[in-house]
């Protein structure tokens, strides 16, 4: 019913970075392919650096496909952000937007934009960075229009990020945009944190969901900590979603290791959820 994705970052990253494969997009291909996934999730910044015959090859070679962009090291090592009080950073963060969209359209797969919203001094500037957030979000939205991209709001937990942090809180967001080509996605260790009832949250949006990260309370991998994934697994059934589940954890104790346990026990809780749906 789902497919499954894994993250990968093409450079090496800080360790407890919660990425899952790091180094040669080829090399992770084969790691990702053995163990089962159906997709691969890049997570990069200067998307015109990209060798994109590379990445297209990569993939083929394993049979596999590129699920999403995630560009939350632009925000982090080139200081770009969608509500900044500077103008041109906030235009200079469309521009690059628009690069990781044309990217998208290439690999086939949509652009998340989570960090890249920046942070807002108080909560007196709430609606003020909001309407920053719309119409940066109003002018990529046009682009995907123009060149057939999708992009995807995140929730991202306090520590974070110190707004939309809840699922409702986003997903009224991105309904209150009503553009076309803007979605929701959802982060289960996000939600662990924030949302005191994560799995009706689920339910309750199913309209604008489009994405999901699955990683444990601890930002291991699903069965790492505590979080009840069988229940999630049942929200998203009655969603009646149908999309990419993307693992997004700590490579703890090894890359290879994580995505292996993860891959399996995702699928373990996925057939779980669906005898128990059979017994009702």
């Amino acid at each position: 019913m789902f497919k499954y994705g894994v993250q990968c970052a093409p450079e090496q990253l800080p360790e407890r970075m919660p990425v899952v494969f790091r180094g040669p997009i080829a090399q992770s291909a084969e790691q990702a392919k053995q163990i089962g996934y159906d997709g691969l999730e890049l997570y990069i910044h200067d998307p015109k650096d990209q060798d994109v015959a590379g990445l297209l090859s990569a993939a083929k070679d394993n049979g596999l496909e590129y699920c999403g962009i995630c560009t939350g090291l632009e925000y982090i090592f080139n200081k770009l952000c969608l509500t900044s009080d500077d103008p041109a950073v906030r235009q200079a963060a469309v521009d690059r937007l628009k690069e990781h969209l044309d990217l998208g359209v290439q690999l086939g797969c949509p652009v998340v934009v989570g960090t890249m919203r920046g942070h807002i001094p108080s909560s007196a500037h709430y609606k003020e960075y909001l309407g920053r957030l719309a119409d940066g979000m109003a002018k990529l939205n046009e682009h995907a229009e123009n060149i057939g991209g999708e992009l995807l709001i995140e929730n991202i937990h306090q520590y974070v990020s110190n707004w939309l942090n809840t699922i409702p809180e986003v997903g009224d967001y991105v309904r209150s945009l009503g553009l076309s080509k803007v979605g929701l996605h959802i982060d289960t260790h996000s939600m662990h944190i924030e949302d005191t009832d994560p799995y009706n949250a689920v339910r309750n949006y199913k309209d604008v969901l489009k994405y999901v990260h699955f990683s444990d309370s601890n930002r291991w991998y699903p069965g790492g900590g505590v979080i009840d994934f069988k229940a999630y697994y049942h929200a998203l059934m009655d969603a009646e979603y149908n999309g990419y589940i993307t693992a997004e954890y700590q490579a703890l104790p090894d890359a290879f290791t994580s995505a292996k346990l993860g891959y399996e026990y995702m699928k373990l809780m996925e057939r779980a959820a669906e005898i128990e749906r059979l017994n009702r």
